[in-house]
């Protein structure tokens, strides 16, 4: 059957009763077609291309796509956009190339699984932490699993954009934004070793995002600090170990008092610190182990792990394992920062660094979990904005005691190199601010 198609042309057509399939040929476009089935349509062209065997101009059929499929770059196949594609495969065909023969090329690329690992291999010799690459390869395989095996090429931007805005939908924006970021980033890793399409993450509409930096308001640190000493310490035999508020309250008053990011906390080591010279250094913080720093303590922040000293020894007669925040894990599981450290993975029931500085109180009842305390970033949050208020700190002292780069094209923090004495003053002045806060307000308005 022929006639021009087009989509009306198409929908007036029926499958004739008994009739498998029923090809019709275009009359414009010469070995165009569509393949009409009982559930589908289905382009297809029809060209010659030279057998390299024989030497022989040979008949073949390519096919172009379904009707109504999304066609890999915002639209769908087809009367119209079959024909174009149709035309561009007999061009090529024409011009001495085997269109099927591009097609087996992109398919036999480097996969999304094979690209991740030349990326994941390339931040591992710059040096980038840890925990970058655990993120990356755990969110490229909890989100991205069911493409890992695809051939790079064969991912479209219409896949890209439409994934993006599933993921958004149901996990959120930021991670969303965060996925295609590893996508293009991979790709373009690949794409220095290897022919590639374009990005296809360029289709993507990237949601807005905005600084999340919400310290705890100081009316409210009381109450955060009522609950931390609330918290319940560790439990051995039906008797408390230790006073409270335990190792976890421990943990989140240090990360206030420090500043640190939730993690470089939670994985602090009894070798990283100098308790008589009241010094911190973390090896492998965000940023790799070039962005290692070393900060002063304290006296409280002292007298916090000194208490961690003594009450682990008793919570874990065996050994804390030489973490000041401990636990003990759960099951088996890879650990990326503790393998950068050079320790084994997480074995169940084996003595690991605090995992989830999060604390959470379950209703029995409903068995509903609900927050009663902040996520520890926010914490930091309200550790930079302590140097802020308490007066007196440059943003240069600032910059070091959060771990921060000064700013881009900054010359003059080239010149500088802040005393430790200077650096440890600063860090008293902010914990004394600190406490202060936390203390509840006198009542006033008595009668």
């Amino acid at each position: 059957m022929q006639t021009k198609l087009t989509e009306r042309a198409l929908a007036s057509i029926a499958l004739p009763e008994g009739v498998p399939q029923l090809v019709v040929r275009d009359t414009d476009v010469t070995g165009f077609r569509a393949v009409i089935g009982r559930r589908c349509t289905t382009f297809a062209v029809e060209y010659r291309a030279m057998d390299r065997a024989t030497g022989r101009p040979t008949k073949r059929v390519q096919i172009i796509g379904r009707q109504g499929a999304d066609r890999g770059d915002g639209h769908v196949w087809n009367t119209t956009t079959a024909r174009q594609r149709a035309l561009e495969i007999i061009g090529k065909a024409v011009g001495g190339s085997d269109p099927r023969a591009d097609v087996r090329k992109l398919a036999s690329g480097p996969t999304l699984r094979s690209a991740l690992a030349l990326h994941l291999d390339g931040m591992r010799a710059q040096k980038r932490s840890a925990r970058s690459i655990d993120t990356i390869d755990r969110e490229m395989a909890d989100y991205l699993g069911d493409w890992l095996d695809r051939p790079l090429a064969l991912i479209s931007r219409t896949e890209c954009r439409e994934h993006h805005r599933k993921v958004s939908e149901d996990n959120g924006p930021y991670i969303a934004n965060r996925l295609m970021r590893h996508v293009r980033a991979v790709w373009n890793t690949a794409l220095k070793e290897h022919e590639l399409p374009a990005n296809p993450t360029i289709a993507v509409q990237w949601n807005k995002e905005e600084r999340r930096q919400e310290p705890i308001p100081w009316e409210r640190l009381p109450a955060w600090y009522t609950t931390v000493m609330s918290l319940e310490p560790i439990i051995d035999a039906g008797k408390r170990v230790g006073a409270r508020p335990g190792i976890r309250g421990d943990y989140q008053l240090f990360v206030l008092l420090t500043g640190l990011r939730r993690m470089d906390a939670a994985t602090v080591r009894w070798e990283h610190l100098d308790l008589e010279h009241a010094r911190l250094h973390r090896p492998n913080p965000k940023g790799g182990k070039d962005r290692a720093f070393t900060i002063p303590l304290s006296t409280a922040c002292v007298e916090i792990l000194e208490r961690r000293r003594g009450e682990n020894a008793v919570a874990f007669p065996d050994g804390d394992g030489g973490w000041v925040f401990p636990t003990r894990a759960i099951k088996d599981k890879p650990c990326m920062l503790c393998e950068a450290l050079g320790l084994p993975q997480h074995a169940t029931g084996s003595v690991i660094h605090l995992v989830e500085g999060k604390q959470q109180k379950i209703d029995r009842s409903t068995g509903k979990a609900t927050r009663i305390l902040p996520s520890p970033h926010r914490l930091r949050d309200t550790y930079t904005t302590a140097c802020a208020e308490v007066g007196g700190l440059s943003g240069y002292v600032i910059d070091v005691l959060t771990n921060h780069r000064p700013p881009r094209g900054s010359v003059t923090a080239g010149y500088i190199d802040l005393s430790t004495e200077h650096l440890a003053e600063c860090q008293e002045r902010v914990t004394s601010f600190l406490l202060a806060r936390m203390k509840p307000s006198p009542t006033t308005g008595r009668e």
